[in-house]
């Protein structure tokens, strides 16, 4: 319990190798992970016989706040794809960013280490690898396929030295941080507050479900371990859902 209100109390990137301490304490989700991390270690001890006890096996986990995930509306994502000029090279790859991110959800790190073998488009899936260096397989539409193959064959510069799919106007491959940029830029030139690739993941997610996809395809889909967080983009869909039935709810609108 000492360590958990240490914890508490300990800033943002302390002792951290690349960078700087902030002022901001660590998040509750932090804490969690590391308490959690802690408990499996003396399960393990437990369990090989480096110990008789598993002295925190009684010890509570800190509970982590439940947060309104954030995402945008179609007309939100609407905007956001037309601020690309569709019309140069450049501009056509940053569509094709935005509009893989939003069709499947994929994350970050994951889009920008695609190859040109990871593309399958018989079948229209990525091969990617995830956390914890899990391959899968990620499903894309007809309209994420036809724009890829344009880039590909059109729009795509001459590779130099790189399997990488996404490039620069070099040919070097584009890197995360970069992509991450351009997100934001497009964002901020659409009028979207906090616009980030994460975000895209999110409302990818959600936007799924509220079209009619269930849960466990979308948890092979984004690469979950467990449902759990799988859960909390069905508890928004389904808030999406009370709050139209509130106001397009058959029985209230009887004249009667």
């Amino acid at each position: 319990r000492r360590f958990i209100i240490a914890l508490q109390d300990k800033p943002k990137f302390a002792n951290h190798p690349y960078n700087k301490t902030q002022q901001a304490k660590l998040s509750s989700q932090s804490i969690e992970t590391y308490c959690r991390g802690i408990k499996a270690f003396f399960g393990f001890l437990k369990r090989e016989g480096f110990t008789e006890n598993n002295v925190i096996a009684k010890v509570k986990m800190p509970k982590v706040p439940e947060v309104v995930i954030p995402t945008f509306s179609e007309k939100e994502v609407a905007k956001l794809l037309a601020q690309t000029n569709k019309g140069t090279n450049e501009g056509f790859r940053d569509y094709c960013l935005l509009l893989t991110l939003i069709d499947t959800g994929i994350r970050l790190s994951e889009l920008a280490n695609l190859e040109t073998d990871d593309i399958d488009y018989e079948q229209n899936l990525f091969r990617v690898m995830g956390k914890g260096q899990r391959e899968r397989f990620v499903p894309f539409g007809r309209r994420v396929a036809k724009a890829l193959m344009k880039y590909q064959m059109k729009c795509r510069p001459e590779p130099v030295g790189t399997d990488n799919f996404w490039l620069r106007r070099d040919g070097r491959p584009l890197l995360p941080k970069r992509i991450e940029k351009l997100v934001s830029a497009y964002g901020k030139k659409a009028g979207l507050k906090r616009c980030y690739a994460h975000k895209l993941r999110h409302t990818s997610s959600v936007m799924y479900l509220r079209n009619g996809g269930d849960v466990f395809s979308l948890q092979k889909k984004l690469g979950h371990r467990s449902l759990v967080m799988t859960r909390h983009y069905s508890n928004l869909a389904d808030s999406d859902v009370r709050a139209q039935h509130l106001r397009y709810g058959v029985a209230d609108r009887l004249k009667i």
